[in-house]
Parts: structure tokens; sequence; C-alpha cells
């Protein structure tokens, strides 16, 4: 749902499922304000290894964005990369040097392996800068306290920039909560790794208190990546990841419906993730939220090649402002029961079920720095469970 820089709501093609909205597709703001808008087709991406020379260091991966418009997705005549790198096959990570133990190999209770309830949590103010260290900490202690009345075991963020990883881990830890973490983007994969695992052996806190880390969210949903790219890309992190120390579940995260298009981002993943929100149905109202969410889980289900893989859905919510989509209209009192329709089926159908698994309310709070797009029914900053 977050593009992991400060960034806006760009409404890009869905070329898999024209009816179901997604929230969630971005568009990229590099440094400095530029934007990049992404090809007519889908690009293809090779990555490549430019190590340090120390053989304890998280290679760096770097991703090429061949254009096969021609139009090279930075606006420059040469795509910016080392020129000491060699190429590598995402999919045989096992050439990537290996990492000391800095922290016990301490394996959370993921997930995947529990009926749990999480919330989704994005550290931007309403002008897209980030948040300070306290004032995520600020936000957390609201979120133990939150006013929507939900008690969660989880907060997931979606990705590594704004120094997040190193912002959420004490906060997490003084309201006794988990983490999801996220890495958002293919490019720069071992980068953004290195950042995450820097942050966590930083903190002092051990990889305990990590019950999940996703590669990617949307990215074949949007047309951004192909399945077989986020499938190298969800390797080629958990090889870096168990290097460093990190023993518990990596995945990565679409919608329900690129994942019934594609049920090998599941098999790959070592749980099924997926975001599912009814209101960009459109025939579903607030009340049937939850039975919404409910077929969709068993959908997916029947798709998987390992029908017992437990299944996470690590989006769903109601927006509490913004127009109407047929049936799904937003409001305050809409969101409520939406909520409490998709808390009451998870309970009654998931619980103790093989496959089943846990549930991420979408979101903490309302996201201002967002974009109202009339794609997205004018909904998209006001998601916000207070």
């Amino acid at each position: 749902m977050f593009i992991p820089i400060l960034s806006c709501l760009l409404l890009l093609p869905l070329p898999i499922f024209a009816t179901y909205q997604a929230p969630y597709a971005r568009q990229a703001i590099a440094p400095g304000g530029k934007h990049h808008h992404g090809p007519s087709s889908p690009p293809t991406l090779t990555l490549l290894d430019n190590s340090a020379s120390h053989a304890t260091d998280i290679p760096q991966i770097i991703l090429v964005v061949v254009d096969p418009n021609n139009n090279n997705n930075n606006h420059d005549s040469h795509p910016v990369v080392s020129t000491s790198t060699s190429a590598i096959r995402i999919s045989n990570p096992s050439i990537l040097p290996s990492l000391p133990e800095q922290q016990p190999r301490v394996k959370a209770a993921a997930a995947g392996e529990g009926l749990i309830t999480g919330v989704t949590y994005a550290p931007y103010n309403g002008d897209g800068t980030c948040r300070t260290a306290s004032q995520v900490y600020a936000d957390f202690q609201r979120m133990h306290n939150h006013p929507s009345g939900g008690k969660f075991d989880l907060v997931r963020i979606y990705g590594v920039d704004c120094d997040q990883v190193a912002s959420v881990l004490p906060a997490a830890h003084s309201i006794s909560v988990k983490l999801f973490l996220g890495i958002f983007e293919l490019d720069n994969l071992g980068g953004q790794v290195r950042t995450l695992v820097d942050a966590v052996r930083g903190s002092g806190l051990g990889w305990g208190i990590v019950d999940t880390i996703s590669v990617a969210n949307e990215l074949v949903n949007n047309g951004q990546a192909s399945p077989s790219q986020v499938i190298g890309a969800v390797r080629a992190a958990r090889e870096m990841l168990r290097s460093a120390g990190y023993a518990g579940p990596v995945v990565t995260v679409d919608t329900f419906v690129a994942v019934e298009r594609h049920p090998e981002l599941c098999d790959e993943s070592d749980y099924c993730a997926i975001n599912c929100h009814p209101f960009f149905d459109g025939y579903t109202p607030a009340d049937k939220a939850g039975g919404f969410v409910g077929r969709k889980v068993r959908d997916v289900k029947e798709v998987l090649r390992d029908q017992g893989k437990r299944i996470v859905v690590t989006e769903a919510g109601w927006p509490w402002q913004g127009g109407a989509n047929n049936r799904a209209v937003p409001g305050r009192e809409e969101q409520r029961r939406a909520v409490k329709s998709i808390r009451e089926v998870w309970e009654r159908d998931w619980r103790g079920i093989r496959g089943g698994g846990g549930l991420f309310l979408f979101t903490a709070f309302d996201d201002p720095w967002k974009r109202a797009e009339e794609g997205t029914f004018y909904a998209e900053q006001f998601w916000g469970m207070e």
C-alpha cells in the first residue's frame, strides 16, 4: 500500500482484473521530487551483484531496468550502475557471502503460525515528510490504546526509508508487539536488506521482535514486475536474511486477484500473504465485508499447490470518507460495520482451521500525505480507524 519513499498516489492500469480497484498503486517520487512513470509495457529486470570487498558485507543488489519502449525510467541516457558489477542469477542466491551471526537465531511466533490481529502503519507526515523517531513512538502509544478498541499483536510497515525500521523497533518493544517488516521495491535489494539488518542489530532487540519480512507489495497486480521477478527477489532476500541470522518467514504480498492468477507467488512464500479490500468490489456493502474477505481467502486456498498452506490477509479495511463505489459507501458507521464484519468472520471461520491465518486491518491512522483520486473514490486518505 505504500511506496517507501515520500510518495503520492498514481492510478496505474490493472490489467489483471478490471473491476477490482486496488487502493495501493503509487507513483514513485525520486530524490529531488522527480516523478518516475512506468513504461507502457513491463520492463525487463536484471539483477546485478555489486558486492562490497569485505566478505562479511551484504551484497548490494542493483536492478537494471531495460525498457522495451526505449524509455529510460530515470530519463537519462544510461542506467546508473557500478562499473564493477557482475550479473547473477537471482534464483540461485547461494553465491551471496555469509554474514557472521551478531544476533542469535530466534524464530518469532510467525503470523503464519497462529490466529493473530495486526494493523498497518506508515511513518509519514501530511506533507509527505518522514515522521521522527519520537513521533513514531507516540503513534505506537496511540495504537496501544487505539480508538477503535482493537488489540493488535503485530504492526506492519512497508519499507526501509525514513529510518522507519530503526524507529519502529523500540516503539513496538514499548507496547509488546511484534513487527511485520517490508522491503518494498526490487531495485537495490541488497541495500534495503542491509538497512533492515543494520537497524535490527543496532536496536539490540534481536530478531525475536520481527515476525515476518515481506518482499514487494502488489508489484504483480500493478504491472510493475512479473511473478518470476518477484519470486527471484524473494529467494535472494531470504538467502541474505538467513545469512544475517533471521530465521522467520519471508513472503511476498500481492492482491488476491494477482495470487489467483499467479499462485506461485504464495507457493514460494513461507505463508500466503494477500491484500483484500471489499470496498473496491463495488457490490459489497459494509456489513458484508467479512463475507467477501472470507470468500476470497477460500478462493485463493483452492489454487495453491499446498491447499493447507496458511493464508494471512495483510490488508483489509474500509474508508470513512470519500465517494461511493456502487453499494460500497464510505462513512464512520460503515467503517465500524465493515471492521466488525471482517473480525467476526475471521474469528468464526478461520480459528483452528488448517489454512486459516492472520488478519491485518488497514490502517491505524489516516494518510493525509496521499493524493485523492477519482479512481479510488477520493477515499485514499481516509482509511484510518479512529
